[in-house]
């Protein structure tokens, strides 16, 4: 993760709370989160450890400012939180 991508989020890598409130659920080496309201990539990314880029590989996602409620999005987390 560059950081560039910790600069979209306001107030760094702390406040990652204030842009990933989605829940998840663990299948073991993936998850499945569920986007909702406030959420933000940037933010996702930062709580899962992983980057933009790979959330919109893993998930076929042509915009990542395009993100919707109640999408579901598999990611291959190297933190949980």
């Amino acid at each position: 993760m560059d950081i560039n991508e910790l600069n979209e989020v306001v107030g760094g890598v702390g406040n990652w709370q204030q842009y990933a409130k989605g829940s998840y659920v663990n299948y073991g080496q993936y998850i499945v989160y569920t986007v909702v309201g406030g959420d933000v990539l940037s933010g996702i990314a930062i709580r899962f450890g992983v980057t933009v880029q790979q959330i919109c590989q893993w998930n076929n996602i042509k915009n990542p400012d395009q993100i919707q409620i109640n999408q579901k999005l598999t990611i291959y987390p190297t933190i949980l939180r």
